[in-house]
């Protein structure tokens, strides 16, 4: 009897948490995708480009570090599009449009810093 109702406890877990996760990870994609998210990573890149360059490294290299720390957001925001898209059978376009918005300003920062 005890394992009866350890199935059924288990099974209100499993319903309970999947009512709730795609609640969460959808939340966490309006917090990455919002405009204001978008300009934070933007500054965090320009700020890290700017320190780059203030420590000596070269600026092909600044660029590429640069790029490789913004694909960690866009890796994270099209991880979790890609999840959502296989969960509600969307196109996934808010990661791509991310992708975009983000690789847009920091092209926009860097031009703004070789003008320095």
């Amino acid at each position: 009897m005890e394992r009866k109702s350890d199935i059924e406890e288990f099974q209100k877990v499993m319903k309970t948490l999947s009512e709730q996760i795609p609640s969460l990870i959808r939340g966490i994609i309006s917090s990455i995708f919002s405009a204001e998210a978008g300009k934070n990573i933007g500054a965090a890149a320009a700020n890290f480009y700017k320190e780059l360059k203030a420590g000596g490294i070269p600026n092909e290299v600044a660029i590429k570090m640069t790029q490789d720390y913004v694909r960690t957001f866009t890796n994270l925001g099209t991880l979790l599009s890609e999840v959502m898209s296989r969960k509600e059978g969307s196109s996934g376009k808010i990661g791509k449009e991310l992708g975009e918005a983000i690789s847009k300003a920091l092209k926009e920062k860097i031009g703004e810093g070789k003008e320095e």
